[in-house]
Formats: C-alpha cells, sequence, structure tokens
C-alpha cells in the first residue's frame, strides 16, 4: 500500500482515502492504526470513519499478519467527543463506534493494542476490543461516563464478557477507574508492562508475528473467534472446519509441518 505525508497539513493519503487524525501503514506484514489527534486523541466521528476506513481497506490484504492499534502523544484516548453526543450527531457516532467492533471481529488478522497512556471511555472499550492488549504501568483504564449523564453501548455489552458481572458494574455504574496491573488481573487487558520495557515488549511481539505464517496465524484466529459465542461442541466443530477446510489446503500447512520433521526454519509463502 502506498502511503504518503504532507508535512503541510499534517494529511495521510492511504490509497484514496486521507487521514486527518489517524496515521495508517502497512509493512513487513504489520499493519499499523497510530491515533494522531492533538492533544489527546479523542474519537471523534471522523476520526472514528478514518479507523472504520483502515480496517475495511485490510479484508483483501492477505499479507497482513497482524494490526496494530496504538496512539501518539500522552493519551491513548479519553474517550468520544462531547459534542458528538448531542442531537442527530449521537446516533451517527454510535453507529461509527459500533462499526468499528464489528470489523474488529470480522477481520482474520489477529490485533494488538498497544496503550502507553490513559485510555478512559470509548478509548478504553476501543483498546480492550483487541485481541491483545499491551499496556504501560502508568497508563489507566476507566469509564467516567456516568459522571456526565451517559454511558457507553458497547461498553455495556462487552465488559461483562471480559472481565465478568461483578466488575463490569463496578466499573461503569460506579465510574471506576483501575491502573493496567488491575486491569491485567481483571481481564481487561493482556499484559501490564513497565514504561520502560513497553516499546521492546512490544517489538519482541511484533517480530513474533512477522516470523509467522499470514495464512496460519489468520487460520488460527478465525477458527478462535468464530468459537466464542456458541456452545463448546459448535466451537469445536467451527475449528476443525477451519482446520481441515481452510488451513490445510494452504501451502504454509504443508511446509510447516515438513519443517518440524526435517528439524529446520520453515520458509512460509503465505498462502
Amino acid at each position: 500500500m502506498g502511503d504518503t505525508e504532507n508535512a503541510d497539513d499534517n494529511l495521510y493519503v492511504s490509497g484514496e482515502v486521507t487521514y486527518k487524525s489517524l496515521r495508517f501503514t502497512t509493512a513487513q506484514g504489520i499493519a499499523r492504526l497510530t491515533l494522531d489527534r492533538p492533544p489527546a486523541n479523542v474519537l471523534s466521528i471522523d476520526t472514528m470513519r478514518e479507523i472504520n476506513a483502515a480496517l475495511e481497506s485490510l479484508e483483501y490484504q492477505k499479507d497482513v499478519k497482524l494490526v496494530v492499534l496504538q496512539a501518539a502523544g500522552k493519551y491513548f484516548s479519553p474517550g468520544f467527543d462531547l459534542g458528538d453526543h448531542l442531537g442527530d450527531r449521537a446516533y451517527v457516532m454510535l453507529e461509527e463506534f459500533h462499526r468499528i467492533f464489528e470489523n474488529l471481529a470480522k477481520t482474520d488478522k489477529p490485533s494488538l493494542a498497544v496503550v502507553a497512556g490513559p485510555a478512559l471511555g470509548a478509548g478504553s472499550v476501543l483498546a480492550s476490543a483487541c485481541d491483545i492488549v499491551y499496556a504501560a504501568a502508568s497508563a489507566k483504564f476507566g469509564h467516567p461516563e456516568v459522571k456526565g449523564g451517559v454511558f457507553n453501548p458497547v461498553a455495556a455489552a462487552l465488559l461483562p464478557r471480559l472481565v465478568g458481572r461483578k466488575k463490569a458494574f463496578e466499573m461503569m455504574l460506579g465510574a471506576h477507574s483501575m491502573t493496567s496491573a488491575d486491569a491485567e488481573r481483571a481481564g481487561l487487558i493482556t499484559r501490564a508492562i513497565p514504561d520502560e520495557r513497553l516499546e521492546a515488549e512490544v517489538a519482541a511481539l511484533v517480530q513474533r508475528f512477522q516470523d509467522g505464517s499470514a495464512v496460519v496465524l489468520q487460520s488460527a484466529r478465525r477458527a478462535m473467534s468464530g468459537g466464542l459465542d456458541v456452545s463448546f461442541d459448535d466451537a469445536v466443530r467451527h475449528a476443525e472446519d477451519v482446520y481441515l477446510n481452510q488451513l490445510m489446503a494452504s501451502e504454509d500447512a504443508e511446509e510447516g509441518l515438513k519443517a518440524v520433521m526435517g528439524k529446520r526454519k520453515p520458509v512460509w509463502k503465505d498462502c
């Protein structure tokens, strides 16, 4: 994908889409979406439209092994633009936000959120919805919306599934915030990492994905995500279908098995 930056007006152009508050690049099997809307990366309607355009553009990019969602500046995101809650804009705001999670759910690309600063409200939900979440120890997560007379519908549906009913009620109804360590213990994020180690730990994880096969990673992700909201037996049948009828039809499945038997490093074709 060709990505260019206009230094004069800080516009990022990718394909036919111009990104004003999102930096979007793909290279070496890694797609990076970087929130870049100073000063705090507030999620405006336009910003969410850009996120959706980036995610939807990845559908036919079969070489992408990992989608990394991160942010520039001190904040990951404090949530929605307050002005978007009012009048007819509230409907559009929620539709665009909901579409992000539809896109994350239907993609076969694994996703990683990197949270180096506060992630609040919609920002917290956006990060925690990714498959893997690495957060700096100093980062905060929370849902203060009820203090302002609103709540986040996606959070109302997602949080009980991630952290359980009791913790979800405390977070949303009690406007409870938590440290990264608490978020890890609750199951909201994958790992809380010392600030000075975050970049190195993210780089190491990204490298592990780069060393893998795109088709194997995508098949495994498809098998797992397709079984999340069904019975165990149906989840197993779905995973077996992906394994037998999709993965085992790929060249990389055969190459991986031959490499193990030959005690050598596989040479992936990503197909």
